[in-house]
């Protein structure tokens, strides 16, 4: 409860501070192509053990705005449809792959270092996931389906909605009012892709996505 009252706090700051930053700088937007690994942290509190998963490769496009002021600090703020999730591989040759979509939505402060045409950029802030769908592959033997399958997402049970804190840094290159940035991005879940509501060895209590992207991006200057 603390942690998700601390983050609501973290978002509501970086909000306050774009209305602040909208009123005096310049404004552009872009497109994002992205390549993501994706997979997930799944760990057991009550019979302590780690689940061993393997990450879910992705391509993609976003949508990307950008506030900045004269300082070269300012706002960034990306749309995204993305996908998350794990491969599994037994020793037997079973197999099990489970990926789920959202709409992905990031609200970043960034700094831009450097006083040269090409700036390294620099960038923290949350993100918020908006599940639009759940998709599984698998090859399993029938009396182990359905331990896997509920270690997985389950609409009846598990939230529609996800939010975590996103970092990202690399390079930018200022071409007259355009840009090209190059840049690696690392994404953490804070929230669970399982909701528990009871401590049990057949679930793990803990399942946070972590995602991977590198990315090139193109920005027009909208507002000087």
């Amino acid at each position: 409860k603390n942690l998700k009252v601390s983050f609501s706090l973290f978002s509501i700051l970086i909000l306050f501070h774009t209305t602040k930053l909208f009123s005096q700088n310049s404004f552009s937007l872009g497109v994002k192509s992205y390549y993501s690994s994706s997979n997930i942290n799944f760990y057991n509190n009550f019979f302590p053990s780690n689940i061993k998963t393997n990450p879910l490769e992705s391509y993609g496009l976003s949508f990307v705005s950008e506030i900045q002021n004269d300082k070269n600090v300012g706002l960034r703020i990306e749309f995204s449809k993305v996908s998350k999730g794990w491969n599994q591989y037994f020793l037997d040759g079973d197999f099990y792959k489970s990926k789920t979509t959202y709409i992905n939505l990031p609200i970043l402060m960034n700094a831009y270092l450097g006083k040269s045409k090409t700036k390294f950029i620099f960038s923290l802030g949350p993100f918020f996931d908006f599940l639009l769908n759940h998709s599984k592959e698998y090859q399993l033997l029938i009396e182990n389906q359905d331990l896997v399958f509920n270690a997985d997402y389950n609409s009846s049970r598990d939230n529609s909605f996800g939010y975590g804190l996103m970092v990202s840094g690399g390079i930018s290159f200022d071409l007259n009012k355009n840009k090209i940035q190059l840049l690696s991005s690392f994404q953490y879940n804070l929230d669970n892709l399982i909701d528990v509501s009871e401590k049990s060895v057949f679930l793990p209590d803990i399942s946070n996505f972590n995602t991977f992207t590198i990315s090139l991006v193109y920005l027009f200057k909208i507002i000087n």
